[in-house]
């Protein structure tokens, strides 16, 4: 598994001197887009001009790269041009996939991450999240509730919400909430982010640099629980027991599954402390 992305921030393909600042914010990965964020008359330019950045730096910053669907020619050729330079990003991030057959025309060598944003996307789960190239789910809310019908509100995609984590959860995946969409309402996503850490997604997604902060700090363990959690596998590795007590807290299997995806957020390996 790629490590987690906490708070990945998009940023528009065709405005790459955007790049600097957006690594400033202390984003732990960028996705660069060359969807939403650029116009039909834009993209060729656009795809051009990434190609020939990804070609020309060394991958200091984790670079997650939007690309069009792959049903439209856009798609297509962005991954076309995309394939000469795979080495300088870590993942594709697709949208609007409903079906396993449309990964086949991703190069074996790249890892996956799937924008869930259609009704029958969230049906397919299963099968999609299951796909060995998929690192990863990200919920597109802004386009669900428009497939849907509903608003953008907690409750109005919770189901969305939980079925995704669900299948992230079961083929050890990450999963990305949607951004949120009102950068200067820092309380609500504050709120949002403790919601959707609680339901269990590993990261969420920025739209602005102002929201990565306050993403970062709700989604990252904390110095004491990152103390904690290496102490328990630490201990848990060297007990043949099954079940262990440490500091008054009892632990077993699934403890030490949540203390191993602690450590994870925080940029640990867990196996180095076993």
């Amino acid at each position: 598994m790629i490590r987690f992305p906490v708070c990945p921030l998009f940023v528009p393909a065709n405005k790459l001197d955007w790049i600097e600042k957006a690594k400033a914010s202390n984003a732990d990965a960028l996705i660069l887009d060359l969807e939403d964020s650029v116009s039909l008359q834009e993209k060729k330019e656009t795809r051009e001009g990434l190609m020939e950045h990804l070609s020309s730096q060394e991958l200091n910053t984790p670079y997650l790269i939007r690309i069009n669907p792959l049903n439209t020619n856009e798609g297509q050729r962005d991954l076309s041009l995309l394939d000469n330079v795979t080495n300088n990003f870590v993942a594709l991030l697709i949208p609007k996939v409903e079906t396993l057959e449309e990964l086949s025309f991703v190069p074996k060598s790249c890892n996956v991450i799937l924008l869930i944003e259609t009704p029958l996307a969230i049906k397919n789960l299963e099968i999609l999240a299951s796909d060995k190239r998929v690192q990863g789910l990200c919920l597109g809310g802004a386009d669900l509730s428009a497939e849907l019908g509903s608003d953008m509100s907690w409750d109005a995609l919770l189901y969305s919400r939980s079925k995704l984590v669900l299948h992230a959860s079961i083929n050890n995946i990450f999963s990305i909430d949607s951004p949120f969409m009102e950068i200067d309402k820092s309380e609500q996503l504050e709120e949002e982010c403790l919601k959707a850490k609680a339901l269990g997604f590993t990261s969420k997604a920025a739209i602005h640099p102002g929201q990565v902060e306050i993403i970062k700090r709700n989604f990252l363990p904390t110095e004491d629980e990152i103390k904690e959690a290496k102490k328990i596998l630490k201990q848990y590795a060297g007990s043949s027991k099954g079940v262990i007590a440490v500091d008054g807290k009892m632990v077993d299997e699934p403890v030490v599954k949540s203390m191993q995806k602690k450590l994870l957020l925080a940029g640990f390996d867990p196996d180095e402390l076993k």
